[in-house]
């Protein structure tokens, strides 16, 4: 997006805030009246009065910083492929929650089952977990790991999706890619905003962000909130409820900061919390949703409870010849969920799911400082200690076999050491070397019981994994505007329990990878064009795999698959008002060896990921406080079984978004889904072979007025 719509005060200095105007006050109001509180998402800065919406300096686009490799540089000088989204993007684009982010990225895919649902899991080329195996995809928020990834967008400074396997740098299961939310810091200036929104199904959501100097410069601190609130999009069919799936979501960020004159010392302490009380009454047969989408038969009105508390301390000491980084957090993670899983309105098959993780991680690392000449290098240890306790319980009352019960605990203790450097061995050449040695333990305690069935049983384990994640690549800079790189790398994730599997068929072994990867990076025409293109080729040995029938689930490690493709972005800032962007993946995955009991699988592609991905994108200001926003963004078919019998055709997305800013207010106008485009999020087999899902989100529309200050 272009950057000159938002002029930011400068840091170093305190800036007394405007005295806020009725229509703020207002707001405030209205804020404190509401039970729980706010958050504007993504909230910027308001345009300095007497300043044009439209930078009056040189047609370019905006430099961007990132922290990929966990030291800081430009974009365009990282050897990885990668998408960068802005919190200006993020608000012009009117996105809400994850996979608002995963849909403007090339070959990255997000399947869900449900607002905020325990079963989210993201693909990154092909590559894609199941409903009881890890993610391959690390997902991390300010540095922290978490293990839910569907959650609600707040306050962000920018968010990073990056592709191929990050194993050395960031170790446990990453070895499709990581997704990096950064949001923003506090700084020593007022900075101030209340957000009010509307829209169908009952759309309301009330939002704030508050910060500023605590005392004096070196202290700051920074507030978001935000409570949402909307009925839903789906009917119950034999009584008409339409807010089977309401939504009442509260979102909280705290963050005190200390950063005394100069660089010297920057420490950061964070709350960050969800509170999330959705309905989970989605669930209908394929053939439903093609016929009547957002129409559901059930008996039992569900619900979706996730309750997040996160605490970190970030701090970090640059020193003229290196730079210590420490992060500390804990971390605790609560899901409770009941569906109505038969897709009828017979009480035939209930499932109440409760799943509880606890989590300590500290990364301590030492990096060469920013900018500086000769080898860029960064090292460090890092700790990962675990509980989880995950409860299942399948009620078939209604069909005569009563209910079946799993109880699971497992601690996962998770040590590595790591570093990565690189070498200028000429003017224009560097080496990329890098290593990671990790070591996880997990023990678990695993209990069944069916008595329909004569299933009575428990199992203990303890299953230990070591991994060498090498990287190694070449950078071939021939000037300032093109990057090059060339790159080989091991990804890996940990084996475990299947606690949903028949006895003696609940362990899984580790899937390892082999990743080559080409790319390259260029920026042209005065800096209004940017270029990024990457080809990659995965060897996977020993691909763990799930076929799941409702309440039974078996995973596999299949011999042998593969990935190859490639990705493609584009951003042009073809004026001072128009910005374009255009990105595209393609990927041929498919099992080369893959044999379940009598079905041979090869050839097939794995379920839940598809062959391609595409998003384009304009953006205009009209230079007069008007700016508007479009894009479209597709994906290929989406096979649900390994057979690949089942599938979502391929579909796009048309969103929209006008706006007008005047003064230190906005009102904005936006449409997702503007052609009420009808497609399938998530399916399985729920007997005999019948797959049922959950429709997509239907056409929403709504307005936000924000108030600065």
């Amino acid at each position: 997006m272009p950057q000159p719509i938002y002029v930011k005060k400068p840091q170093g200095r305190r800036v007394r805030p405007h005295a806020p105007s009725a229509l703020a006050v207002a707001l405030l109001a209205a804020l404190a009246a509401l039970p729980g509180a706010s958050l504007a998402q993504g909230a910027a800065p308001a345009v300095e009065k007497g300043k044009s919406a439209v930078s009056e300096g040189a047609v370019e686009l905006p430099a961007v910083t990132v922290t990929a490799e966990k030291t800081s540089a430009a974009e365009q000088e990282v050897p990885i492929s990668m998408t960068v989204v802005s919190g200006e993007d993020l608000e012009r684009s009117a996105a809400k929650d994850t996979i608002d982010i995963v849909r403007q990225a090339p070959n990255v895919y997000m399947t869900k089952a449900g607002q905020h649902s325990s079963v989210a899991f993201i693909s990154i080329r092909g590559v894609t977990p199941f409903m009881e195996a890890e993610q391959p995809i690390g997902f991390f928020v300010d540095g922290v790991h978490y293990r839910n990834i569907d959650m609600e967008l707040l306050d962000i400074e920018r968010v990073e999706v990056l592709r191929g396997p990050q194993s050395t740098l960031y170790g446990r299961n990453t070895e499709a890619g990581a997704v990096n939310i950064i949001t923003r810091d506090p700084e020593p200036y007022g900075e101030h905003s209340v957000s009010l929104g509307i829209g169908n199904y009952d759309r309301k959501t009330l939002s704030g962000i508050f910060g500023g100097a605590l005392g004096n410069q070196d202290w700051s601190y920074r507030v978001a909130l935000q409570q949402f609130r909307s009925d839903g999009y789906f009917t119950r069919k034999p009584d008409g409820v339409n807010d089977v799936d309401k939504a009442d979501d509260f979102n909280a960020r705290f963050k005190v900061r200390w950063k005394p004159g100069g660089d010297t010392w920057d420490v950061v302490a964070t709350y960050d919390g969800q509170r999330y009380r959705d309905g989970s009454t989605n669930i209908a047969t394929l053939s439903q949703i093609r016929s009547d989408p957002h129409t559901v038969s059930s008996d039992l009105i569900g619900f979706n409870d996730t309750d997040t508390h996160s605490g970190t301390l970030r701090a970090v000491y640059k020193a003229p010849s290196f730079t210590v980084t420490s992060i500390s957090a804990y971390t605790t993670e609560d899901k409770s969920a009941t569906y109505d899983v038969d897709a009828s309105a017979f009480d035939a098959m209930r499932l109440r799911t409760d799943v509880n993780y606890s989590r300590f991680t500290q990364e301590l690392r030492l990096s060469s400082p920013d900018g500086a000449s000769g080898p860029r290098w960064v090292g460090g240890l890092y700790y990962f200690d675990q509980t989880d306790h995950n409860n299942f319980d399948m009620n078939m009352s209604g069909l005569g076999f009563g209910v079946q019960s799993v109880r699971t605990k497992t601690d996962t203790r998770n040590m590595a050491l790591f570093g990565q450097a690189t070498w200028p061995m000429t003017d224009t050449v560097s080496l990329i070397t890098g290593l990671r040695y990790d070591h996880e333990t997990k023990d678990v305690d695993n209990r069944q019981v069916w008595v329909a069935m004569g299933r009575d049983f428990g199992s203990r384990e303890r299953m230990t994994f070591n991994a060498r994640l090498p990287k190694v690549g070449l950078e071939y800079k021939p000037s300032s505007d093109l990057l090059t790189y060339a790159t080989y790398a091991k990804g890996y994730k940990a084996g475990g329990l299947n606690n949903l599997a028949d006895p003696g068929h609940e362990l899984y072994e580790p899937e390892y990878t082999t990743n080559y990867e080409i790319g390259l990076k260029h920026t042209g025409l005065n800096n209004r064009l940017q270029t990024r293109l990457a080809l990659f080729w995965i060897d996977w040995t020993d691909q763990q795999v799930e076929e799941l029938v409702l309440s039974r689930s078996n995973i596999t490690n299949a011999g042998k698959s593969v990935s190859r493709g490639v990705e493609l972005e584009l951003a042009w800032q073809a004026s001072r008002a128009l910005m374009l962007r255009a990105s595209g993946g393609w990927n041929d995955a498919h099992f080369v060896r893959y044999k379940d009991g009598g079905n041979d699988f090869a050839g097939n592609r794995p379920p839940n990921a598809p062959a391609y991905t595409y998003s384009l994108g304009a953006d205009y200001m009209f230079g007069n406080g008007w700016y508007a926003h479009a894009d479209w963004q597709g994906a290929g078919k989406v096979y649900f079984d390994s057979a690949n019998t089942k599938k979502q055709d391929s579909y796009g997305l048309l969103n929209m978004k006008a706006g007008y800013r005047f003064s230190d207010f906005e009102v904005a106008f936006w449409i997702k889904n503007a052609l009420d485009k009808v497609y399938v999020t998530r399916a399985f087999d729920i007997g005999g072979g019948t797959f049922a899902g959950i429709a997509g989100d239907p056409r929403t529309f709504g307005m936000t007025l924000t108030a600065r200050w």
